[in-house]
């Protein structure tokens, strides 16, 4: 089907309503798991369909179908509820005409094009390597992928196509000795599936420094100075400062507005967070939102000092500010929320060595099994290293470590020159019934002066 000409020849103008618009995605999906050697799981899914909104009456009718060569039937029976329900004087104040963006240009690479079976002989190929890697009790070789294109029309003239591409893939392992457990994965993200060949000797080297973990000490609890990784900063950012920059949790609360102003100083100088969908071969490829609002770079902290907030165009309106292009929807089924893109701190001018010279017997952070935040935030760290004389020293085994996210916005002293965006194609974000939406997280290395750890 020809999405593109469907909606050519949709008149949205001629639908007696106060706006509409109309998003399709085709989707196509795979994905394959190896339990202990043994393939356990391969499926592909091709899905079609799309989302119509209408608004009219002073409130909004919403729909999703895969009828999609019947949209105008289906705008039509949205108008006739709205016709006999309450009509509201709520009036949705129109976006702009942000004109037309086709953007379709990853065909060429898309994993779509190649078949489930050779993806299955990819994985295979790892299988040996269970028995090259030492204290294997279990483990997990897992693949997904997906290819999805994106069509929008507005009866505001708004129109807009791109493609998203990405896949994952991961060796995970629960190693033993004696009675000592370590679980760890590799993993890595790709836009062309010939990034996953000829692996093996990184997968191996992975798992060797794993080893060291087996007989790691715990940790003594307390509040340490810490060096982040940019993984790590990236989860900090994502899970305890950008939900929080999520306009629509402001909506009705007079708290979170005050505690929120705009122009206060919350963070360190050296400290801005950004969120942008502008990173294409990212996970948090965003360009358009699915409201037809253009990616923007949003400074949510600049300099320390409380600068921006994550906006759809509802959200805009009612705070009296501008949509930054973070309305999005998980799929078809759904409407767009107020969504994180790509959010990270943003690199400085200090090198790691000197970083770690700083953090004199502190902890380092490499990388984590989840986290959660909200005015406090937690974080489950994997790796862990002690720095001694300026470098990393011996591992350790840390179950947790937490904050304030304001004191801890605080109490970074300095950022990195190393800067790395984080993308994954395994999960994704969740907010409300919406799970998971893909998007990147990142920063530099950080030092934090005094954080928690137990």
């Amino acid at each position: 089907m020809d999405i593109k000409s469907v909606l050519d020849k949709l008149d949205l103008g001629k639908f007696p309503c106060h706006f509409v618009d109309v998003r399709i995605e085709r989707t196509q999906s795979s994905s394959f798991l190896f339990q202990n050697g043994e393939l356990v799981a391969a499926s592909e899914r091709p899905v079609l369909g799309a989302f119509v909104r209408v608004h009219h009456h002073g409130a909004w009718f919403y729909s999703s179908t895969t009828a999609v060569s019947a949209l105008g039937d289906e705008i039509t029976k949205l108008i006739k509820q709205a016709e006999a329900g309450p009509h509201a004087s709520n009036v949705y104040v129109l976006p702009d005409n942000n004109g037309a963006h086709h953007l379709i240009n990853k065909t060429k690479h898309a994993f779509s094009n190649i078949s489930l079976e050779e993806k299955v002989k990819m994985g295979e190929r790892y299988l040996p390597l269970i028995k090259k890697i030492e204290n294997l009790k279990d483990s997990r070789i897992r693949y997904t992928d997906v290819y999805k294109e994106k069509f929008y029309k507005s009866s505001v003239g708004t129109e807009f196509s791109y493609d998203f591409n990405q896949a994952g893939f991961a060796f995970g392992a629960t190693l033993k000795k004696g009675d000592e457990l370590f679980e760890d994965g590799f993993r890595l993200y790709a836009t062309e599936f010939n990034s996953f060949q000829n692996l093996e000797n990184d997968i191996l080297s992975y798992f060797a420094e794993a080893q060291k973990f087996l007989s790691a000490k715990t940790i003594t609890p307390g509040k340490y100075k810490v060096v982040l990784s940019p993984e790590i900063t990236g989860v900090f950012t994502h899970e305890s400062f950008g939900h929080k920059s999520e306009a629509d949790f402001m909506m009705g609360d007079p708290e979170a507005t005050k505690e929120w102003k705009l122009g206060s100083t919350i963070a360190a100088p050296c400290l801005s967070i950004v969120d942008t969908g502008v990173h294409d071969n990212t996970s948090g490829y965003c360009p358009i939102d699915d409201e037809g609002t253009l990616a923007q770079k949003t400074y949510l902290i600049k300099e320390g000092v409380l600068t921006g907030r994550l906006h759809s165009t509802h959200t805009a309106n009612v705070l009296e500010e501008k949509p930054t292009g973070n309305a999005r929807a998980m799929n078809f089924e759904y409407e767009p929320i107020v969504r994180m893109t790509s959010t990270y701190i943003e690199g400085g001018k200090v090198s790691f060595k000197d970083l770690l010279k700083k953090a004199e017997g502190g902890v380092y952070f490499y990388n984590f099994k989840h986290g959660s935040g909200g005015s406090t935030f937690t974080i489950a760290p994997i790796r862990a290293y002690m720095i001694r004389n300026g470098e990393l020293a011996e591992p350790v085994r840390v179950s947790v470590l937490s904050g304030s996210v304001f004191e801890t916005l605080k109490q970074i002293e300095a950022c990195g020159d190393d800067f790395h965006l984080e993308s994954s194609a395994f999960g994704g974000c969740g907010k409300m019934e919406q799970w998971p939406l893909p998007v990147a997280d990142g920063g530099p290395s950080i030092l934090v002066n005094e954080m928690q750890i137990s």
